[in-house]
């Protein structure tokens, strides 16, 4: 199967456009129909309840609004903390973001937030001795270690394993990519108690599906020409070239390559979402978190869609978001993300060998964040 150069790309909006209009259309959503309401803060919003935007990954494209820019360094060492799964924020503070200080303890202690739950679920239970020894091959098998015995006579069984959902997402995607049960839940229940904050965003969800020649020809034509407006070489740009002399390309030949078969959506789900400040964050981080789990499974990011529950804009945010949306967002600001080639797991990742390039934002817009 053959195609020739008439599937390179020819989009009327590039992905940074779209990005910026679907962010702008949550905000002209909660200004049109938000209802006024007092919250934890104590700093009180304009809300509205259940609101879905749509950003385009194609091309290794990230969702970051360009009306006002998103720090970078403290997006990505946020990300890195996630993935190293720890609650304290010795990390951050060693990298010298800020953004958690105001809910740590005197220790740099959140409790069991985001990354604890990403890569270290505890899961713990307490069975009867019969049934541990009826079942001793599956508690093994499942990774529970004893950590001690209840009970006058000793007869119950203290077991205590951590699940690492990020690692089995990853091994879910290389070895069964179209199950349906690929996600990760950061909302442990038995833990909210101890958490500094309870987690805004909770439940990211990927999907997998394998491509046709035609659509995989034309995803990856859309990274080599990104690759290539960048100066970066890789599979893609090495793609580009055997198209551009041979006039047509054979699937075994994007075989050969290592052009991945399969493509990668993915949605995040947030109960709070701090529309002005946090959210630019939120989906920049997990467009960046979804490019690079597809790059390290074999697949190529094709979209990722937000889900907030309840959806405002703090009372003293206003001005900035008056200011941001008399902007007019830079038209060329078109941001990918580039990993090194040689990062292959979860552990590889490191932020700053992390590559944004293409983003031209307008300047930040400071404005209080409600604690």
């Amino acid at each position: 199967m053959r195609s020739d150069l008439s599937i390179l790309l020819n989009r009327e909006h590039t992905n940074g456009q779209l990005a910026n209009s679907s962010y702008a259309k949550v905000i002209e959503t909660v200004l049109k129909s938000g209802v006024h309401a007092d919250d934890r803060t104590g700093t009180g919003t304009e809300s509205v309840s259940y609101v879905p935007s749509f950003y385009m990954l194609t091309g290794g494209s990230v969702p970051l609004i360009s009306g006002k820019s998103v720090n970078l360094k403290p997006l990505l060492v946020e990300l890195e903390w996630y993935l190293k799964g720890t609650g304290n924020i010795q990390f951050l503070k060693e990298n010298g973001v800020k953004i958690w200080d105001a809910w740590a303890d005197e220790n740099g202690d959140l409790g069991p937030v985001y990354g604890k739950q990403w890569r270290r679920w505890n899961d713990t239970r307490i069975i009867s001795h019969d049934e541990y020894l009826r079942k001793l091959e599956l508690y093994c098998e499942r990774g529970y270690k004893v950590e001690g015995y209840l009970g006058i006579n000793e007869n119950r069984v203290v077991l205590s394993r951590e699940i690492d959902q990020l690692q089995s997402i990853v091994d879910k995607l290389r070895t069964n990519p179209t199950d349906r049960r690929i996600l990760l839940n950061a909302w442990n229940v038995g833990e909210l108690e101890d958490m500094r904050l309870p987690p805004c965003h909770f439940v990211f969800s990927l999907w997998s599906r394998e491509l046709d020649f035609e659509t995989r020809l034309t995803m990856a034509t859309d990274i080599g020409l990104q690759h290539n407006r960048h100066g970066h070489e890789s599979i893609y740009t090495q793609m580009l070239c055997l198209l551009g002399e041979q006039g047509g390309i054979s699937e075994q030949t994007l075989d050969e390559l290592g052009i991945p078969k399969r493509i990668l959506n993915s949605c995040l789900v947030q109960r709070s979402v701090d529309t002005f400040v946090g959210m630019p964050f939120n989906i920049a981080g997990y467009g960046i978190l979804t490019q690079f789990i597809a790059k390290i499974t074999g697949h190529m990011a094709g979209a990722f869609v937000h889900f907030g529950f309840d959806v405002h804009l703090y009372d003293n945010h206003k001005e900035g978001v008056q200011e941001l949306m008399e902007r007019e967002a830079p038209a060329e600001s078109d941001p990918i993300v580039i990993f090194p080639h040689e990062w292959a797991e979860l552990d590889d990742f490191k932020w700053d060998g992390v590559q944004i390039c293409g983003y031209t934002p307008l300047p930040w817009i400071k404005v209080p964040v409600a604690v």
